[in-house]
């Protein structure tokens, strides 16, 4: 059973390095993807226009979880995780601008309960890729108001629902969301557009994620005055930190001997995977991609807004210039390992990349918010899981400071755009039934 390697992996002797006691292991799931029924968001629109979703496929029921805490509680005890990533539904929290929804409230705050009762610490996420359809109508992150929005909406969640969780994503992958949504096409709102174009939603995410990181902590100040012993309303976590999980991939030359290539694969990695949380960190942002794009902008307020690297990955593109089109082309090495989604399987990149991270922040712990493979028959799952987590020892051998990983996904889920059919959970899905099986 795969759920046996995922809890006793720590030990396996062909790792350079033991993992230390209190490693944070994990798994990552998002409320769109599992939840179901999340009618007031911008998605569940998207999904009904023919060709958004492979095969026409819809979130619908999704996986139930809505309706199913109790048992899958109990798969996570199973799996004998310390922490569990999810996202809380601000369509299904505030489906108004300005209504909070007292069953949706009552809802995550069950769900934290039997969490804590499990003795798993909750990690929440604030928005993994779904908008309220208010906010989209508006102009989603392009909308003057959104970062407001966004401040308030996290606030709440931190004082209503999670005062007690000290571990927070406000955006999942944002340069993924982005680029999906504006560049690509396959995400609302379906633009398909230039780096020239993504600029101003870029700006509106970063300001809402420092809106929102300001607002929270202002928030655990407040409720940390209001706590005189021995009068505790409410729990209350010590230590607040919040961060971005940013997806990063590794971008190699097509061709080592071509300088073009190098030289394109060398701008898309500053741009994709550095750029965002650079800016949260710096509180500028800079990127340049040639004939489209050369940013460099100050933002106000959001330098130091970022308290843990989350780091989400899965994969390699090789890049070759082309100066025909958007300026470059991604691919896959002829005769690679790929799951089944086309991925490259390149276990090699994790340990790139986060050692890169390390350079880049050194100060900073990092967590792995989600790395996985879609595998449907379950042939390269074990050994996938296996090479990647010995690519993590072995940076943490060399120093990487990484306190936590998160598998995606605890449950095979709606995918996005690619609908049911990626398998990425450690238990399997029946849809016609709802039944989980371990793998």
């Amino acid at each position: 059973m795969l759920c046996v390697s995922l809890s006793s992996v720590a030990s396996a002797s062909s790792f350079p390095t033991s993992f230390p006691k209190n490693f944070k292991w994990c798994v990552a799931t998002a409320a769109h993807q599992i939840e179901g029924g999340n009618v007031n968001s911008d998605w569940w629109d998207w999904e009904q226009i023919p060709g958004n979703v492979k095969r026409g496929e819809r979130s619908g029921a999704a996986c139930d979880h809505w309706n199913r805490l109790d048992e899958d509680i109990r798969l996570l005890t199973e799996l004998h995780v310390r922490q569990y990533r999810f996202s809380i539904e601000w369509a299904k929290l505030e489906p108004v601008p300005g209504t909070w929804d007292d069953g949706a409230v009552a809802h995550y705050r069950r769900e934290l309960k039997l969490l804590r009762e499990a003795g798993i610490e909750p990690m929440i996420t604030l928005q993994h890729f779904t908008l309220p359809k208010w906010l989209r109508e508006k102009g989603g992150w392009e909308w003057d108001g959104a970062p407001a929005a966004f401040a308030r909406f996290a606030a709440f969640a931190f004082e209503t629902i999670a005062p007690e969780v000290r571990d927070w994503v406000t955006i999942n992958e944002p340069m993924v969301h982005l680029t999906l949504g504006y560049l690509a096409g396959k995400q609302p709102p379906s633009k398909k557009g230039s780096m020239a174009d993504i600029h101003g939603p870029v700006v509106g995410l970063l300001k809402a994620h420092a809106a929102a990181y300001h607002a929270m902590k202002a928030r655990h100040a407040e409720l940390k005055r209001r706590l005189i012993w021995p009068f505790r309303p409410y729990r209350l976590t010590k230590e607040l930190r919040i961060g971005l999980a940013n997806h990063l991939r590794i971008f190699d030359p097509a061709s080592e001997w071509n300088p073009g290539d190098s030289f394109i694969a060398g701008k898309l990695d500053a741009a994709f995977n550095w750029a965002f949380p650079m800016a949260a960190e710096t509180g500028r942002l800079r990127y340049n991609i040639p004939f489209q794009a050369d940013v460099d902008e100050l933002i106000p307020g959001l330098a130091h807004t970022q308290d843990f690297f989350g780091l989400n990955y899965y994969t390699r593109d090789m890049v070759s210039l082309d100066l025909g089109g958007q300026g470059f082309k991604l691919s896959v090495p002829e005769g690679a390992d790929v799951s089944d989604v086309g991925w490259e399987i390149y276990p090699e990149g994790f340990y790139r990349l986060l050692k890169a991270t390390a350079e880049k922040f050194p100060a900073m712990p990092i967590l792995i918010t989600e790395n996985g493979i879609a595998d449907s028959r379950d042939a390269k799952r074990a050994q996938y899981l296996e090479s990647h987590l010995a690519a993590m020892a072995r940076a943490m051998s060399e120093g990487v400071n990484v306190e936590g990983y998160c598998h995606w996904s605890l449950m095979d889920n709606f995918e996005w755009s690619e609908g049911f059919e990626p398998r990425f959970g450690l238990f399997e899905v029946d849809y016609s039934t709802q039944t989980r099986t371990p793998r």
